[in-house]
C-alpha cells in the first residue's frame, strides 16, 4: 500500500499529531479532518487528508522556512498589532483602574469590533 492509499485510525493519527485521541475525534465529527467512518464507532482517515489537515492548519507556508517571515534585522513583526492596540484602549484600562479580566473583555471585543454591554 503505497503512502496516498495509506489508511490511519485516529489513535494512529493523535500519535502523529501528539494529542489526544478524543481531538481527532472531534475534528472529524466536525469536519474540520476528513476521515471515512467504517462502523459505528470506527474511523479511518487518508494519509493524503492527515497531509492536507497539517498543510491548512500550519503558520508557515509550505516550502518556506519559518525565518523568511522575519523582519530583515532577524526580529519577528509585531508592528502590525501593537500600535492598533494601544491606540485603542481606553485609558483607564491602561491605568490599571479595571480587573486584568475585564481589560481582557474590552480587549477582545474591541478586536472583534464590538461594542461592550450597555454602550
Amino acid at each position: 500500500m503505497n503512502e496516498d492509499t495509506q489508511m490511519l485510525n485516529p489513535q494512529q493519527v493523535a500519535e502523529i499529531l501528539g494529542v489526544h485521541p478524543k481531538t481527532v475525534h472531534l475534528w472529524l465529527r466536525s469536519g474540520k479532518l476528513q476521515g471515512t467512518k467504517i462502523s459505528y464507532r470506527a474511523w479511518r482517515i487518508p494519509r493524503s487528508a492527515l497531509d492536507s489537515f497539517i498543510q491548512s492548519n500550519s503558520n508557515t507556508r509550505l516550502g518556506q522556512p519559518a525565518d523568511q517571515t522575519r523582519k530583515n534585522d532577524g526580529q519577528p513583526d509585531t508592528t502590525q498589532h501593537s500600535t492598533k492596540t494601544k491606540e485603542k484602549i481606553p485609558e483607564e484600562l491602561r491605568t490599571g483602574e479595571i480587573s486584568p479580566q475585564s481589560k481582557m473583555k474590552h480587549y477582545i471585543w474591541d478586536i472583534m469590533g464590538e461594542q461592550p454591554p450597555g454602550k
